[in-house]
């Protein structure tokens, strides 16, 4: 029966925002202008504090920079963006995890809420053997299009549950790392489920629990 190690991976495997941190890469490149940065901002505090839903927040953010942009340009760019110095930006005490997980023989998966042009690219770069991330349609002339799907806690949960049926993996033997409260479905899917950094109401629920938290 084989062990299943299982990370989320924005303030978790990475210390920040994945794809804040492609965006600056962008900006950087002059694809956007620095000012537009203040309409992220702006997204992300109504997410924060004024209930704007990931699902809301992933379409605002897909019809303001992505809608009708080249998915091949994007790919092109995500490669450099990892290139250059990508490895500065992962949270250290998880990745040690990741890579004694992988030297364990633990089937290691990301689960991701970030979309997949982001999420298949890192997975890669950082060895795990499979991920499940939000997902976005693109056209016949392979231009993003819309938001096809969006993975969310419930949903990681699922896929977490698919994996350990098709692995023949016990609940016991799966460990997931999480750094949100929104993700509480996923981390109560397996057997340890681990704190990563976590957010004020995922700390409470952690200490109450006697989870572990990094």
């Amino acid at each position: 029966m084989k062990s299943i190690s299982a990370f989320d991976l924005d303030h978790t495997l990475v210390s920040s925002n994945s794809s804040l941190l492609f965006y600056r890469h962008l900006i950087s490149k002059g694809f956007y202008r620095p000012i537009s940065l203040i309409r992220t901002m702006i997204y992300s505090a109504r997410h924060y504090f004024l209930n704007l839903s990931l699902t809301e927040l992933h379409e605002k953010v897909f019809e303001r920079f992505l809608k009708g942009v080249s998915l091949k340009l994007v790919q092109k760019e995500v490669e450099q963006f990892l290139e250059k110095d990508f490895y500065r930006f992962l949270y250290y005490p998880t990745l040690a995890r990741l890579r004694y997980a992988q030297h364990q023989g633990h089937y290691t998966v990301i689960l991701s809420n970030a979309p997949s042009f982001v999420v298949g690219p890192i997975a890669e770069y950082l060895g795990v053997n499979e991920w499940y991330s939000s997902k976005y349609r693109v056209d016949q002339e392979g231009n993003f299009e819309s938001v096809e799907s969006v993975l969310l806690g419930e949903g990681k949960a699922d896929c977490m549950d698919k994996l350990s049926k098709r692995l023949k993996t016990a609940r016991g033997k799966i460990t997931a790392y999480s750094d949100s409260d929104l993700d509480l479905p996923f981390l109560q899917a397996a057997g340890r489920p681990v704190a990563v950094n976590p957010s004020s109401k995922l700390l409470k629920i952690s200490k109450e629990h006697a989870w572990e938290i990094l």
